[in-house]
């Protein structure tokens, strides 16, 4: 599993380069975020071209950078961060294919590409998404649920939507949700979501926030380590053992759901 880390400090950029993380993310979106996440237990970075230079240079790792929507200054953020470093642009927010399409003719090349699946109108024009050149798709929860209304984070999963995507995106690079130490993840168990990222064959995880605070006092390489042999020991199961824990993946699921 590509595993990537969102930039914090260089020393633990450093920490984490040595420890087998395959990547940095460095966050510049932040425009109207804190209107459209208002009321969600979400993170917004302020990340900036410093950021992007120290992990850059400091890191020793492919950086992604993750700019802002193509109307909200993104535009200009991709040539900055092509000539700062960053090895594969991401797009959060887009409303379309055709939005896409725009993306990857101004990244043009320079730079991989990830578009983020998080707005309800994207979902649903997967079909073309899946048709484009892009080289990377991760589907965004918490933005996901924003757009469709909802306030419970694990909806998309419970009712089909992430199934839906992923079987849609099956042969390309995708992730969803995050990743964190193996005994972590609270109230669903991180393990537990490990085998529905293999079952739905995604590729890409992305260390959430929870996971600094779950490493702490762990040796960091050990950690990543054990999650990448859970996860090779996931991707080996018989279909019957798939099956199994599935159905004790949404049974867990059903019992978290909030009732009306």
């Amino acid at each position: 599993m590509d595993l990537r880390l969102f930039h914090t400090t260089t020393e633990f950029a450093r920490r984490a380069a040595a420890a087998g993380v395959t990547g940095l993310i460095v966050d510049w979106e932040n425009q109207d975020k804190h209107a459209r996440q208002a009321g969600h237990d979400t993170e917004i970075n302020r990340h900036t071209a410093v950021d992007l230079a120290a992990a850059v240079a400091e890191g020793g790792l492919p950086v992604t950078v993750r700019v802002n929507g193509l109307g909200s200054g993104g535009c200009a953020e991709i040539d900055r961060a092509v000539d700062g470093g960053a090895t594969t642009i991401m797009l959060p927010m887009a409303r379309s294919a055709g939005e896409v399409e725009e993306f990857l003719a101004r990244v043009d090349g320079r730079a991989r590409t990830l578009v983020q699946i998080e707005t309800r109108e994207l979902a649903d024009d997967v079909a073309r998404l899946a048709r484009l050149p892009w080289d990377e798709v991760f589907i965004g929860l918490n933005d996901l649920m924003i757009s469709r209304g909802g306030r419970w984070l694990w909806e998309p999963l419970w009712d089909g939507t992430v199934e839906r995507l992923c079987g849609e995106l099956a042969g390309r690079r995708h992730g969803f949700g995050g990743v964190t130490v193996l005994g972590g993840g609270e109230p669903l168990r991180f393990t537990d979501l490990l085998h529905e990222y293999a079952r739905l064959g995604t590729s890409l995880g992305f260390l959430r926030r929870t996971f600094y605070r779950e490493v702490a006092g762990r040796d960091l390489g050990l950690e990543l380590a054990a999650v990448r042999a859970a996860w090779a020991a996931a991707r080996a199961r018989d279909a019957a053992a798939v099956e199994a824990d599935r159905r004790a993946f949404y049974t867990r699921l059903g019992e978290m759901r909030p009732r009306a």
